[in-house]
């Protein structure tokens, strides 16, 4: 009966234990942990739900984030479409056609959207807190932002985000008020090689 009562008092303090670390994960660390490195390569799948559509729209394809250029987002599948997203321009190139640059002064509201899409993907947690409200949860494995829009536009389009990710960021899921859902899915993540290439750095460069 003494030691049931010490194995019962041992599970309790390691739940106990185990539920006081998993709260104490913060936006801080999250963020923290999610710009430790420099580059980040890695593929991506989306899928896409519509209201008007009884099947969702798939598409995949590769990126390469650069904390310090942006990013580039190669879509395959189901059909080649490349954007490049720098601090103040962004490229978009469909198969067989000529790319078109945008600048930030052009479009304001363009890039308004591209660098929310960008500041979600960093996991930049100051940008963020600027237009959601950010809830924090997590577990032994993962760890989970809830993003709820606080003003317009985006609380006009989005009734919530949420991002989940471990060493890195590993689903995003956009839903929109209309009910249209998307969620990307991220794997075969890496940080090396640590440089660009001749061939990414000249993407970059437009």
């Amino acid at each position: 009966m003494l030691i049931n009562k010490k194995l019962s008092l041992l599970c309790c303090l390691f739940v106990f234990m185990f539920t006081a670390s998993a709260q104490a994960v913060t936006l801080e660390d999250i963020q923290q942990k999610l710009t430790t490195h420099k580059l980040l390569r890695g593929q991506f799948v989306q899928t896409k739900t519509l209201q008007m559509f009884n099947q969702p729209l798939l598409s995949a394809g590769h990126f390469l984030l650069d904390q310090q250029q942006g990013l580039l987002w190669a879509q395959v599948e189901p059909f080649p479409v490349s954007l490049v997203l720098v601090k103040d321009k962004l490229s978009q190139q469909f198969a067989g056609q000529p790319a078109e640059v945008i600048l930030a002064k052009d479009n304001p509201m363009v890039f308004y959207f591209s660098h929310l899409f960008l500041a979600l993907f960093k996991g930049d947690v100051a940008a963020l807190s600027e237009q959601f409200t950010i809830k924090v949860s997590a577990n032994e494995q993962t760890w989970q932002l809830l993003l709820t829009p606080k003003s317009a536009p985006l609380n006009k389009i989005f009734s919530g985000i949420s991002i989940e990710g471990k060493d890195f960021i590993e689903q995003l899921q956009l839903t929109e008020l209309n009910g249209d859902l998307s969620l990307i899915e991220f794997n075969e993540q890496q940080t090396t090689p640590l440089q660009l290439s001749d061939e990414e750095l000249r993407a970059f460069q437009f």
